[in-house]
């Protein structure tokens, strides 16, 4: 199995913009550790003021010098389902300029991060134990509008997509719009388009005490486009590297070679001082797991 490193991993805050050289230093760090590729990350900001087409350029020749091919480019934006046309109009806008920067790049893939329900006001995510858990709903909302509008926006960026040759990879978040390996299902069969799939995280469904082993076979290879090896211990947020947590990655490595899964593992840690230490410790693991050796 292919195991790639998540560049916004070796950043202070994962949306950090990257200045001067910082993502070719991330690549020369990758590819020093023995990872066999990188993906990166983008926000409207950074489109705006870094991925112009020089230094998206640079980095791809860089990655392609090191033998470190560029795996997923994610958008970091979660306006899908605002029922503000002018809203949809700059997300899908952005949503172009993410996928020319992929492609520039030599990424193959977008991954996608999906959003809450609209008008929601969730508690904090510092929030006492003993703070009541809800979304805070407007006294109107209404379902089925909130996801035939994302739906359809989904399918949009799709078209966008294509046209760059690119995948869209829908990363499902707890306390989203979907965050289910059902919901999942369903948002694969209304979107409906060949190159919409799923990024799977192991920690975000461990964090709703969800077997992520069976969220594979519920899936399928096809339609799994990338898969985040992200561990847990099933109470904070879920960030810890591969191997510390509850996450049993022999039997994801396992189920994913079963059902003939065919594309990359990323692995992924975040908020970290020393991200060269803790990728190295996940990386190892993975690797001792896919070797049958843990």
């Amino acid at each position: 199995m292919k195991i790639y490193s998540v560049g916004w991993g070796w950043t202070p805050i994962p949306e950090d913009m990257p200045q001067g050289d910082s993502l070719i230093k991330i690549a020369d760090q990758v590819k020093e550790l023995g990872f066999d590729g990188v993906d990166y990350l983008s926000t409207p900001e950074s489109l705006d003021e870094f991925f112009n087409e020089e230094n998206c350029v640079k980095l791809h020749d860089h990655c392609m010098e090191l033998g470190l091919p560029v795996g997923g480019f994610v958008f970091q934006s979660n306006t899908w389902n605002n029922p503000d046309e002018e809203v949809t109009a700059k997300q899908l806008s952005y949503f172009e300029k993410c996928a020319k920067a992929a492609s520039t790049i030599g990424a193959h893939t977008i991954s996608c991060i999906i959003p809450g329900p609209y008008g929601a006001k969730n508690v904090r995510s510092n929030a006492s134990p003993s703070e009541k858990q809800s979304a805070n709903l407007p006294a109107d909302y209404c379902w089925e509008d909130d996801w035939n509008r994302f739906t359809t926006n989904m399918k949009k960026a799709c078209k966008i997509a294509a046209s760059y040759g690119l995948r869209i990879a829908l990363e499902c978040f707890p306390k989203t719009l979907c965050s289910t390996p059902h919901a999942m299902l369903k948002v694969l069969e209304d979107v409906n388009e060949e190159n919409f799939g799923i990024q799977l995280d192991t920690a975000h469904l461990i964090n709703q005490h969800i077997d992520p082993e069976t969220a594979v076979y519920m899936l399928g290879a096809k339609r799994i486009f990338n898969v985040h090896f992200k561990d847990s211990d099933g109470f904070t947020r879920g960030n810890l590297p591969a191997g510390c947590g509850i996450c049993d990655f022999t039997a994801m490595l396992n189920a994913l070679k079963n059902v003939g899964y065919q594309g990359t593992v990323s692995i992924e840690v975040e908020f970290t001082d020393n991200p060269r230490r803790y990728m190295k410790q996940a990386l190892d693991h993975v690797r001792m797991c896919d070797a049958g050796t843990y």
